[in-house]
């Protein structure tokens, strides 16, 4: 069976796409902050992955996590790690150094992580790797208000995923980014419209279509094309 490799997999849609690939049979590989803490992963049958050490920001536990799965392939690498500061992304309420931290999440990390491991996932059969943005990243959707930390940092995301897709073309690796939706899990709270089995689902149905065409393309949990 192939190889999943989720980040922030601890909680929200991280954990559910371990839930679903796992009960899939794939083997996954879960990126958490605290393993030691416990979590809803503690009883999860990996089916023969493991739960790493994985603060994103953290460049040894990248390199660390690199060197346990040395080369192994993964076939489908999955950046999914995020934050989000509520009511302080709105003008006038966030510091520079939030506004930095969300660029270090949502774009320094995922660069890192996908240098890191382009080699296990360019070993692969299936050679894929997801990045979790946000509609709120697009330039083309106006929403009346900004969250000007997360909006920017994931239409950063957007554009270096556009940027991986041609530079590992080559690699026969497809890159794209997707929009979950407003899924209700800890960050956007319970009242949100879409749970995270819809969207993951979703998102698992498009992923099981990708190939080489749709690299560097921006998609709908429900594979509609977000505008860039």
């Amino acid at each position: 069976m192939p190889t999943a490799l989720v980040t922030g997999a601890n909680r929200g849609i991280g954990l559910e796409f371990v839930r679903q690939y796992t009960a899939e049979g794939w083997t996954v590989h879960a990126g958490v902050r605290d393993p030691d803490a416990g979590s809803a992963l503690d009883g999860l049958d990996l089916k023969g992955g493991s739960v790493h050490r994985l603060d994103v920001e953290n460049r040894d536990h990248i390199a660390a996590l690199a060197g346990r799965l040395d080369s192994r392939p993964i076939d489908l690498l999955i950046n999914n790690a995020g934050m989000w500061l509520g009511d302080d992304e709105r003008y006038g309420r966030f510091s520079d150094e939030q506004w930095m931290q969300e660029f270090r999440v949502h774009v320094f990390a995922t660069m890192a992580i996908c240098e890191a491991l382009v080699d296990n996932v360019a070993a692969s059969q299936r050679k894929l790797i997801v990045n979790i943005s946000s509609a709120f990243g697009s330039l083309g959707l106006d929403r009346g208000i900004g969250d000007y930390p997360y909006d920017t940092s994931k239409a950063a995301l957007n554009m270096i995923t556009k940027g991986l897709a041609h530079d590992l073309g080559e690699r026969g690796i497809t890159v794209i980014c997707f929009s979950p939706g407003h899924v209700a899990t800890d960050m956007s709270g319970p009242a949100a419209p879409l749970s995270p089995e819809q969207s993951i689902s979703g998102m698992r149905r498009v992923i099981g279509r990708l190939d080489g065409r749709q690299s560097g393309t921006f998609i709908h949990y429900n594979g509609e094309p977000v505008p860039w």
